[in-house]
C-alpha cells in the first residue's frame, strides 16, 4: 500500500479506485494511529485511509473530504474542553458523520463517556482493543451508523441501576414492537430487521417511530436505555 500526504496528514492510497470513501484516525500517539490505520487497511480495503494528530487537522479534512467514518480521541490536541466538544464540532461539519471515540478505559472518566453517548456518538473504542473489536465496531458502524459493545452496554446499565423500574407502562409495547426493539438493541438496521421479521422497512420505521412516542424517547440511545431498565435484551446483550 502506498502512501502519501494531504495537508500534512498521512493518506494511505487504497486499491480501489476510486474508493469507497474516507476513514480519518486522529490520535496524538502515532503509533496509535498507525496501528489502527494497518487493521483497518486489512479489513476494509476499499477505503482511503487518513491519520490526523490535531483537533485543527482533523477539522480541516472533515470538511474537506467528507469522511465515510471518523475515529479520534476526545483528548485529541487542540479539542474543546469537555468531551462532547470535538463531537458537536465534527458534527456541524457533516451532521450525520459517524464518529467512534476512541477512549481508555482507565483514564477516562465515566462521566465524559456518557456525554458522548447522550450526544449521540456512534460507538465508543478502548484504545486497547482487539483487532477483532475494531472491525466489530467499524463494520458495524459503516453499516448501521452505531455500535454500542458490551463494555458501552454495561456503562449504560450501571446508570440505571437502583432507579425504580416501573411496575407498567404506561402504553404497553405491542408484540412485534418488543421484536423490532430488540432487534434494535442488537444493532440490526431498519432493512435488516424487516428481512427477519418478514416485513416492509416502511412497517419497521413505523413500528420505531411508535416506541419512540410511547417510550417519551427521541433517539436510538434512548430507545436501548429503554429496553435495558425493562430487561428487553439484557439477558442476551449482557450475559
Amino acid at each position: 500500500m502506498s502512501s502519501s500526504t494531504f495537508n500534512g496528514a498521512t493518506l494511505l492510497s487504497c486499491a480501489a479506485l476510486p474508493p469507497v470513501g474516507v476513514i480519518l484516525v486522529a490520535d496524538a500517539v502515532p503509533l496509535l494511529r498507525q496501528g489502527l490505520v494497518q487493521v483497518l487497511a486489512q479489513a476494509h480495503a476499499g477505503y482511503c485511509l487518513l491519520q490526523a494528530g490535531t483537533t485543527a487537522e482533523l477539522l480541516l479534512l472533515t470538511q474537506q473530504l467528507s469522511p465515510a467514518l471518523v475515529l479520534t480521541a476526545a483528548d485529541l490536541p487542540g479539542a474543546p474542553p469537555r468531551a462532547e466538544g470535538l463531537l458537536t464540532a465534527l458534527r456541524e461539519i457533516k451532521p450525520d458523520l459517524p464518529v467512534v471515540a476512541l477512549t481508555d478505559p482507565v483514564a477516562t472518566p465515566e462521566p465524559d463517556l456518557l456525554r458522548l453517548l447522550r450526544h449521540n456518538v456512534s460507538g465508543l473504542l478502548a484504545r486497547s482493543a482487539s483487532i477483532s473489536e475494531v472491525s466489530e465496531m467499524v463494520s458495524s458502524v459503516l453499516q448501521r451508523g452505531r455500535f454500542y459493545n458490551e463494555a458501552t452496554l454495561r456503562l449504560l446499565q450501571s446508570q440505571l441501576a437502583g432507579r425504580p423500574r416501573p411496575a407498567r407502562l404506561r402504553t404497553e409495547l405491542s408484540n412485534r414492537q418488543l421484536e423490532v426493539l430488540q432487534l434494535i438493541a442488537e444493532e440490526y438496521c431498519n432493512e435488516e430487521i424487516a428481512g427477519l421479521l418478514s416485513t416492509s422497512v416502511r412497517t419497521v420505521e413505523y413500528h420505531r417511530s411508535q416506541m419512540l412516542q410511547k417510550t417519551g424517547t427521541r433517539t436510538t440511545l434512548g430507545l436501548v436505555l429503554y429496553a435495558l431498565r425493562q430487561g428487553v435484551f439484557v439477558d442476551k446483550a449482557l450475559s
